[in-house]
């Protein structure tokens, strides 16, 4: 019986650290997705290393109206079409959510204003 004890006990040590082993590689490849992110122009509004989930925002390119309102003016309004262009492509701003679940897959979703 000693023997049977010992046995289960291992097992259950060996699980274990075989799941500490996964949390650790979890959290090593979020913190490294969240960094790689973190490069691209996102910034951090909210990290939590306990639950593997981030909030990053990352800032739209704006049209600088003053410029292009005083380009328009000395060109006679031929500049406006290119301005409006400008303007209705300007990207907006973008937040996303990155979450790393249970199995280890990488969730990456956009947040809608």
């Amino acid at each position: 019986m000693p023997i049977i004890k010992n046995i289960i006990y291992l097992q259950l040590k060996y699980l274990t650290n075989k799941l500490e082993m996964e949390n650790l590689d979890r959290k090593k490849r979020f913190d490294i997705y969240v960094s790689t992110k973190a490069l691209e122009g996102y910034t951090i509004v909210d990290k939590n290393s306990e639950n593997l989930t981030a909030v990053l925002k990352k800032e739209g390119s704006k049209v600088n109206n003053t410029l292009h309102g005083l380009i328009t003016l000395f060109s006679c309004g031929m500049w406006g079409i290119v301005w409006l262009i400008l303007y209705f492509k300007g990207k907006k701003d973008s937040r996303i959510r990155i979450t790393i679940d249970e199995s280890g897959n990488l969730i990456e979703e956009e947040i809608k204003n």
